[in-house]
């Protein structure tokens, strides 16, 4: 038999397309080439093409979302990006502040943004942007003083 008879055998046993089926076994059911040519009764061989022609595999998957994100990521910052004014002059810049500390986090979340919007999401250093989020986060824990109250819990369950 050749493929487009071992796949009408198949959809008119499970009454279903290929496709589905495929799916089915593939990603919901996570079972590998043997396992699912033995429950289709099929040859390894032809399991195996129709998984990589429906892209079922888990590594095609993998990398299908990937470039499902990377397209969506593109557009993260566009319209930040437009009102960023990176040549402006710095307030705090001849003082070592919080102040100071606090401007240099957002200056540099601005760049970031703006190589991230300029690059359409491919720049390899705007992988920074979330550090610097993340100590904007923890300085304004600090000044909040919810930082300190997570220590004080912290020392208490150490206790």
């Amino acid at each position: 038999m050749k493929y487009m008879q071992y796949k009408g055998v198949v959809e008119r046993e499970y009454k279903k397309s290929l496709r589905k089926i495929m799916y089915e076994i593939c990603v919901i059911e996570g079972l590998n080439a043997s396992l699912g040519a033995k429950k289709l009764g099929v040859a390894k061989e032809i399991f195996v093409f129709w998984r990589n022609f429906y892209r079922l595999d888990m590594n095609q998957q993998l990398f299908d979302h990937t470039v499902a994100n990377m397209d969506q990521m593109k557009f993260l910052y566009l319209n930040e990006a437009t009102g960023i004014d990176l040549t402006r002059p710095l307030e705090y810049e001849d003082e070592q502040s919080l102040e100071g500390f606090e401007e240099l986090l957002e200056r540099m979340i601005e760049y970031y943004k703006y190589v991230h919007a300029e690059s359409n999401g491919l720049a390899v250093e705007t992988g920074n942007l979330p550090l610097y989020e993340c100590a904007q986060q923890l300085l304004e824990e600090y000044k909040t003083g919810s930082l300190l109250a997570k220590v004080e819990q912290q020392k208490k369950k150490a206790l």
